[in-house]
């Protein structure tokens, strides 16, 4: 039963991995007539062996000779990136923290320094803070990040978006004299291209 269960184990525990017979083999120095019949339950690898399999597939002795070890891969490796990703997530927030804690300070030297109350700094800090999410957030998505690529696509066209908006807005407000109510004309095409590059198969 035991065997069995080994057998069964190692063969999709090479699977898995992507790793055919002879690859295996190579990487622990042994044939691959010993693989082919550790995996056919015709025989069993010795304790070193079993050691050196569990530590190639990130599990434990244990696991291996209990059913379902490969299920067990995929658990750890779904565990591994949520974890990843609520790191990535806190990141993110403690980058946008950090430049309203600048816009905060810059704020209170201001008013305390020239009583000038220029509270457009929060506003500014806003677009400041999304070229920030874009820098930080490169390896969110694709290969290796923890969200898939459509869902990157989703969070950067809303990040450019917000970002082109709140800049122009932040514009405007600074030279509120001016009437520069027109720029948000330019608004208009810059939204429709970061939506249609949105849209481009890369």
């Amino acid at each position: 039963m035991v065997k069995a269960t080994v057998a069964k184990n190692l063969t999709e525990l090479r699977k898995s991995k992507g790793l055919t017979q002879s690859e295996l083999a190579d990487m622990i120095k042994y044939s691959d007539k010993s693989v082919s019949k550790w995996e056919n339950g015709d025989s069993l690898p010795d304790i070193a062996v079993l050691a050196e399999l569990s530590a190639l597939y990130g599990i434990t002795l244990d696991d291996l000779v209990h059913e379902n070890a490969a299920d067990k891969i995929a658990d750890k490796t779904a565990e591994k990136k949520e974890a990843e990703g609520r790191n990535r997530v806190i990141i993110l927030c403690l980058a946008v923290s950090v430049v309203f804690l600048a816009a905060s300070i810059l704020f209170v030297y201001m008013k305390l320094r020239a009583d000038i109350d220029y509270w457009q700094v929060f506003l500014w800090a806003i677009p400041l803070s999304c070229f920030v999410l874009l820098y930080c957030g490169r390896r969110t998505g694709g290969k290796g990040g923890w969200i898939d690529d459509k869902a990157y696509k989703v969070y950067k066209t809303t990040v450019l978006s917000v970002l082109c908006w709140t800049l122009l807005l932040a514009i405007y407000v600074q030279f509120l004299g001016y009437q520069l109510w027109l720029i948000f004309l330019v608004g208009v095409p810059v939204e429709l291209i970061i939506w249609l590059s949105s849209k481009l198969n890369k």
